[in-house]
């Protein structure tokens, strides 16, 4: 059964104020998320995470990271159209999986990272 409340009533004037809205994205390619350097940085990142757990070979980890630092260079050199470089990247990681290079724990996470970077801001 509800009970009456002992203080005093809540109106328009006594309710806190609304949170400011976010503050808006600049479009900058390295700001916000969503951007190609967050999405390369994720992508980098767990590269680093499988070789430090012995989830990822030394040498593939090396063979991705230099994907990774082709499609910035061509990214770098003008070239907007992410999708032959994330397939290229894609590629590997299946192909280094089949190898057993690549658990396929961190092939699954790095094939969803390599997906977000294709649809990254550029």
């Amino acid at each position: 059964m509800p009970t009456a409340s002992s203080g005093p009533p809540v109106t328009e004037s006594s309710a806190p104020a609304a949170a400011p809205p976010a503050p808006r994205s600049t479009g900058s390619p390295s700001a916000g998320p969503g951007s190609l350097v967050e999405a390369v940085n994720r992508v980098d990142g767990l590269i680093g995470a499988g070789l430090t757990a012995g989830e990822i070979r030394a040498d593939v980890g090396l063979d991705l990271r230099n994907e990774l630092r082709n499609l910035t260079a061509a990214v770098g050199s003008g070239r907007n159209d992410l999708a032959p470089p994330v397939a290229r990247l894609r590629e590997k990681v299946t192909v280094r999986l089949g190898e057993g290079g690549i658990s396929p724990a961190y092939a699954e996470r790095l094939d969803a990272a390599i997906a977000e970077l294709g649809a990254a801001r550029v």
